[in-house]
């Protein structure tokens, strides 16, 4: 309908400018958001009827395809539809009168997996509603010939159709319903069976991160302990012996670490499951019958807490994550002012040997005066016997002069030597 009408529109208003401004890459995207939002429509159906809803997730936990599929022959429809974790099987069947007792299912739920095309699933619900005509004066004595006990009943829609459920698992695995139909159309009937299905559906699928809060409920305690064990060690435990310490934290840490991205996922998705079953209880516009409680209440008291577990064990993993990478923080920043202390102070004796080497540097630069000058002033002595005994005589003055002159020019040189190298660095 959508494609067509748009295909009309466009045929409407053709022109250069319309149709050179439409890449395909655009148009395919906008019917695929068009298609979204027509997506999983219900099976309308009015008169008594049994309607069977299966739910199944794939042993891989993989759905490879998407797409949903509608078959109706005669007085039967099943509609499967394929979600992200799970497929659905719903199967309206069409009954001549108003029984007198439950209907028996013609189907076993491997018929029921073979039609969603998986083999050998996890069952995630089955429920069945029987949908009948006018709901009765005296509902107590009717609840009690299908077999239910301690019911929920509310007035849905308004006040146009009336829910009942005891909420109880049969030998089949299946959960019942009744649906009693006043005043709904073909249309809002099959909308109301699918928000009845949807809330157990997504009721169910919920609650399966019920068993990992359950099963990590200890383990949290253990870590909870242990991170508190090990923060009091903290305290005790000089810098200098912290490899042990460092290493327990890091396990502690990498535990927790590793809870958290095992359990990421499951606690997410009950908490979008449980977002849906709230939004589709309201959908239901509840009220009170007198003598029963409501069903989204009863539903609400039921669920809610194994939510809030689910919730709260979530909080309390992340909580630990932080508290371990915190105590890992303070241990290393320990650590590192250790360190940093010992550095300090391997600069501070390298300075003081550096101070020391200068120190001797300077008496060395002192004996290097002394031994230049005592190996210049002998050079002169040589050259001065060579000439006397070469018939040169020299007053010995020149000798006497030379000494204090020779070492002047050396301590000069040197200083000189030394200023040089100093304004270089």
């Amino acid at each position: 309908m959508i494609s067509k009408g748009a295909e009309e529109a466009a045929s409407a208003t053709t022109s250069p400018c319309v149709q050179i401004s439409r890449p395909t890459a655009f148009k395919q995207q906008t019917a695929d958001f068009n298609s979204e939002l027509h997506a999983r429509p219900s099976i309308y159906f009015t008169g008594p009827a049994i309607v069977e809803h299966v739910a199944f997730m794939p042993i891989d936990g993989v759905i490879k395809e998407f797409h949903d599929s509608l078959e109706a022959d005669g007085t039967i429809s099943v509609r499967v539809e394929r979600h992200t974790e799970f497929v659905t099987v719903t199967r309206v069947r069409k009954l001549d009168s108003e029984p007198g007792g439950w209907p028996e299912s013609d189907l076993l739920e491997s018929d029921f997996a073979e039609l969603a095309g998986l083999n050998s699933p996890l069952l995630v619900c089955h429920v069945s509603i029987l949908v009948l005509g006018n709901p009765p004066d005296k509902l107590g004595p009717v609840l009690e010939t299908f077999g239910f006990g301690d019911t929920a009943a509310s007035l849905i829609g308004g006040g146009a159709a009336q829910v009942c459920s005891d909420f109880r698992v049969r030998g089949d695995n299946s959960s019942r319903i009744i649906l009693f139909n006043k005043d709904l159309n073909a249309h809002r009937l099959g909308r109301m069976v699918r928000r009845i299905f949807e809330i157990e559906t997504y009721r169910s699928m919920a609650l399966l991160g019920l068993p990992e809060a359950r099963r990590l409920a200890p383990l949290l305690g253990g870590y909870d302990t242990e991170l508190v064990q090990l923060t009091n060690r903290n305290l005790r435990t000089p810098a200098h012996q912290h490899k042990q310490l460092l290493e327990e934290i890091t396990a502690l840490s990498s535990h927790v670490i590793s809870a958290t991205a095992e359990t990421r996922n499951r606690f997410g998705a009950t908490a979008a499951y449980a977002k849906i079953v709230e939004e589709r209880i309201a959908l239901l516009r509840e009220t009170h019958v007198v003598g029963f409680q409501r069903f989204g209440t009863f539903v609400e008291r039921r669920f809610k807490p194994a939510v809030r577990t689910c919730e709260a064990t979530a909080l309390r993993l992340e909580q630990l994550s932080r508290a371990a990478m915190h105590l890992l923080d303070l241990l290393q920043t320990r650590i590192q002012v250790e360190i940093e202390f010992q550095n300090a102070t391997q600069i501070q004796a390298m300075a003081d040997r550096a101070a020391t080497q200068v120190k001797i540097q300077r008496a060395v630069e002192g004996f290097s005066i002394i031994a230049i000058s005592y190996y210049l002033l002998s050079l002169l002595k040589f050259v001065y016997e060579t000439a006397d005994h070469a018939g040169f005589h020299f007053d010995p003055m020149i000798m006497l002069v030379a000494v204090p002159v020779v070492v002047g020019s050396v301590v000069i040189t040197i200083l000189r030597v030394k200023h040089a190298l100093k304004a270089e660095s």
